[in-house]
């Protein structure tokens, strides 16, 4: 027998923390069920250490993958002819991350006290989008759980493979863009002041262009505390700030502004919002909930404006298409014309489908064009960059070869 340590909750979210004595995990978990406790955390005393604690806490999260696999499993499990309980047990045993496995150990205990598992998810919801919770909750009331777990997980991947075909497409200019920023960096900050006393001693008369990479060079040079708080500022700025409401402001509107990011940007963005919107019809959620939802989906504030902005006039029975038809220059007219079409035949949800689909494919069109373009142009900006500060470095040279020649 071993000794647990436990965290649990009760109903009222009061926090108890103790030990019992145990074969395993399981029989701690059947303790605190019976004193009408959710397990929060549980630990094998000896096993438990700072580093492994803070290892949870700070890198443990729930990833795209860990959604999709919790979704396509339960929904597998139901339809084999588990209940959720059952269905529940199998997926604490088999995924690995504590992260995951309290939170579905939290959601059996909530079941099993007459909550909804919409509930837990929507109790996580710095893990679990609101379609996600959406979904799965009109998957309980309608009686189709099975069919709108499917569902769910048809879009959570489709969803990732759109961010991941994203991401592919802009590594290589993102690490080209990198390489050429170190290797400027390296120039300026490592090789060009050397030379500088070298010139300095020699006094030979230095070209315009080396005088201004020389005093650029004393810059980077002159603190490298300020250096790297310049740094911490621009990482802060790309990594963080755009996730701010601001940032999320920001950044939209400065690539709506690039003709060939805009591209990409609205397309990615009509694709998110089709998908998301058709998924939540198709699984029974009212067009007002769904609109809020999709508008959340699809991450751009110019969008989401829109989007939200269209709840009341939907509400006064003007049909979306009328109102996505008065923003041409977000909303394609091939769109506005299918869904008009499927409100006029009852079928918007499966319209939407077929056009996310479709533009799931403009996308890959469209990364292709950008990252055609991209590319050279990185690579002839890099060779300028470095072909100048070269000159900047010959010239000086040649000079101070002619003198002594």
């Amino acid at each position: 027998m071993s000794t647990f340590i436990y965290e649990a909750s009760d109903n009222e979210g009061n926090i108890e923390k103790g030990k019992i004595g145990a074969e395993n995990r399981r029989e701690v978990v059947e303790y605190l069920g019976r004193k009408n406790l959710i397990p929060i955390a549980i630990e094998k005393e000896g096993e438990t250490t700072i580093i492994k604690g803070l290892s949870f806490v700070l890198f443990e999260t729930v990833k795209p993958v860990d959604r999709i696999l919790l979704v396509r499993n339960l929904s597998a499990t139901i339809k084999a002819g588990l209940n959720i309980i059952e269905s529940l047990d199998i997926l604490i045993a088999d995924f690995t991350k504590n992260v995951m496995r309290n939170i579905l150990t939290q959601a059996k205990f909530n079941l099993q006290r007459g909550q909804p598992l919409s509930s837990t998810f929507a109790y996580y919801k710095k893990y679990f989008p609101q379609i996600f919770v959406g979904m799965i909750k009109a998957g309980e009331a309608s009686g189709r759980l099975d069919k709108t777990l499917e569902e769910l997980g048809g879009y959570l991947i489709k969803e990732y493979n759109l961010v991941r075909k994203v991401r592919s497409a802009l590594a290589y200019p993102v690490i080209l863009l990198a390489a050429s920023t170190g290797v400027v960096t390296l120039l300026l900050t490592f090789v060009l002041p050397r030379l500088a006393k070298s010139f300095k001693t020699s006094k030979v008369e230095l070209p315009f262009i080396t005088k201004i990479l020389i005093g650029v060079s004393n810059v980077l040079t002159y603190s490298p505390v300020l250096d790297l708080l310049v740094v911490a500022v621009l990482v802060w700025f790309f990594i963080y700030f755009r996730r701010t409401p601001m940032g999320r402001k920001i950044f939209p509107k400065f690539f709506m502004k690039i003709p060939m990011v805009r591209d990409l940007v609205k397309k990615v963005a009509l694709v998110r919002f089709a998908r998301t919107l058709s998924s939540l019809l198709s699984s029974g959620i009212s067009v007002i909930e769904a609109l809020n939802i999709s508008a959340e989906a699809v991450s751009n504030e110019t969008y989401k404006a829109v989007i939200l902005g269209s709840v009341s006039q939907v509400k006064s029975g003007v049909p979306l298409s009328k109102i996505f038809g008065n923003y041409p220059e977000l909303f394609p007219h091939l769109l506005i014309n299918m869904m008009a079409v499927g409100e006029r035949t009852g079928t918007l949800e499966h319209i939407l489908k077929t056009f996310s689909d479709f533009y799931d494919e403009e996308v890959d069109n469209a990364l292709k064009d950008l990252t055609t373009v991209l590319e050279p142009l990185l690579l002839l900006f890099m060779g300028l960059v470095v072909g100048l500060i070269a000159l900047s470095i010959l010239l000086p040279i040649y000079k101070l070869v002619g003198k002594f020649a």
